[in-house]
C-alpha cells in the first residue's frame, strides 16, 4: 500500500480486482501534496481498463480542489473509455465538497463495494440513497434547487 507523507498530509492506496472490477480504496486526505499517489495508482488501472473501476473513499479525511479534480478526471477518462466509474462510502468532508460544488449527482455513489459492483441503489452514507447518476455532460453541476 503506497502512502505519502507531506508536513500534514497523507494518503494510502490500495487496488485489488474484484468480480470484473478494479477497487481503488483510499485513505487519508486526498490534497495537493498526496493526489499524485492515486494518479499514479490510476495509471496503472487505465494500462488494462476494467469494465467498472470503484473509488471506495470511505476514509477520506479531507479533499481539496486538486482531489476533487483528479476525481473529476477519473470519471472523464472512465466516461472517454467506457469504464463505469462509482464512488462508494462518500461521506463527511467529501460528500460536502461534492454538494458545495455542485458535483454530488454526477458521480454514481453507493454506500459501499459491494452496492457499487452489484449496481445497486441502496441507502449511502449520507442517507440520500445510493444510486446517483447525473447527466454526465449536459448536467456536469446541478442547480442550486437540487442540493
Amino acid at each position: 500500500m503506497p502512502s505519502v507523507s507531506g508536513p500534514r498530509s497523507t494518503l494510502s492506496v490500495a487496488s485489488a480486482a474484484e468480480r470484473d472490477a478494479v477497487v481503488v480504496r483510499l485513505a487519508g486526505d486526498l490534497d495537493a501534496g498526496t493526489v499524485h499517489v492515486l494518479r499514479e495508482e490510476l495509471k496503472r488501472v487505465w494500462d488494462n481498463p476494467p469494465p467498472v473501476l470503484v473509488l471506495e473513499v470511505g476514509e477520506v479525511a479531507f479533499c481539496d480542489s486538486r482531489g476533487l479534480s483528479e476525481l473529476i478526471a477519473a470519471l472523464q477518462r472512465g466516461q472517454a473509455t467506457n469504464v463505469r466509474l462509482a464512488l462508494a462510502g462518500v461521506q463527511g468532508v467529501l460528500a460536502r465538497v461534492l454538494t458545495i460544488t455542485g458535483l454530488r449527482k454526477v458521480f454514481e455513489q453507493y454506500g459501499t463495494v459491494a452496492d457499487a459492483l452489484d449496481g445497486t441503489s441502496t441507502p449511502d452514507a449520507g442517507g440520500q440513497g445510493g444510486d446517483h447518476r447525473g447527466d454526465h455532460f449536459g448536467g456536469l453541476f446541478e442547480t442550486a434547487g437540487d442540493r
